[in-house]
């Protein structure tokens, strides 16, 4: 029992180290965003201040287009979210009940695509985009977006179909319900938290991505935060607590959205990886 108590004990005290660690940064952008100007910079530093203030929020607020930023990056990830969810629920169905030669071939070409580095593709896509004529638009930013999220999430997809019985479809079909029928009623379901756990891994590239919404728009008011926070830091100085700010406005939405999917998430990412 003493043996199992201290293996406990010493668990806990690695695990409460490990989370001080995580937290710890969270905590000192907290701390930052709400200090004065004149306390930001003091030496040594100041972790608890007894002058916190909502002052950097309110001016960050007022000075800057914080809104429409936000604004801009709900709908660039949540078209891109919804636009990667529909396609490559799509691809992984076709890949789980349909027999192809090049089977094989397809899903490894999905995860090759992973290897490539996005910043090679940088110059190519405002190229493309701008033969489009859509530059400074939300279209640029999501087809941009889905493209990086689509292999990976229909490679994870793949595994939650071919986990479900065929006998499932079949049933629904003898039921009266046609292919696409039986893909929404019966499969999408049963698959829900394979589907939360891609949509959230979308949803966060598309909300944290910076550099290809720093080329794709040029236009202050098409920014989305990435790009709006960095222009924060001016030329001559750096209001640290008001970026600060900016950050955890910026944090909030993806703890909020944690906080809601958190046991399908977890249940999605651990299925994905013992399953197909």
């Amino acid at each position: 029992m003493k043996k199992a108590s201290v293996s406990q004990v010493a668990s806990w005290i690695l695990a409460l180290a490990a989370l001080a660690v995580v937290l710890f940064p969270l905590y000192w952008m907290v701390n930052t965003s709400l200090k004065p100007a004149s306390e930001v910079f003091q030496s040594p530093p100041t972790f608890y201040s007894s002058r916190w203030t909502l002052e950097p929020y309110r001016h960050m607020w007022a000075t800057r287009p914080f809104g429409r930023y936000f604004f801009n990056s709900l709908v660039v990830s949540g078209g891109s979210t919804l636009l990667a969810m529909a396609l490559s629920s799509l691809a992984a169905y076709g890949f789980s009940r349909f027999h192809m030669r090049w089977e094989r071939a397809g899903i490894l070409v999905l995860l090759l695509t992973q290897m490539l580095p996005g910043t090679l593709l940088i110059i190519p896509y405002f190229q493309f985009m701008a033969r489009l004529g859509l530059i400074n638009s939300y279209l640029a930013l999501i087809l941009a977006y889905v493209s990086f999220a689509l292999p990976f999430s229909t490679w994870m997809l793949i595994g939650f179909f071919r986990s479900i019985p065929r006998e499932l479809d079949e049933a629904a079909m003898m039921d009266g319900c046609g292919r696409i029928e039986s893909f929404w009623r019966v499969i999408l379901p049963l698959s829900l938290p394979g589907l939360v756990a891609v949509a959230t891994f979308t949803f966060l590239q598309s909300w944290n991505s910076y550099v290809f919404a720093l080329v794709l728009t040029t236009d202050p008011s098409m920014f989305p935060l990435p790009v709006g926070i960095a222009n924060i830091m001016g030329e001559y100085q750096v209001q640290w607590n008001e970026l600060m700010a900016a950050s955890v406005l910026a944090t909030l939405p993806v703890m909020v959205l944690y906080g809601f999917l958190e046991r399908y998430l977890v249940a999605g990412i651990t299925a994905g990886a013992v399953k197909g």
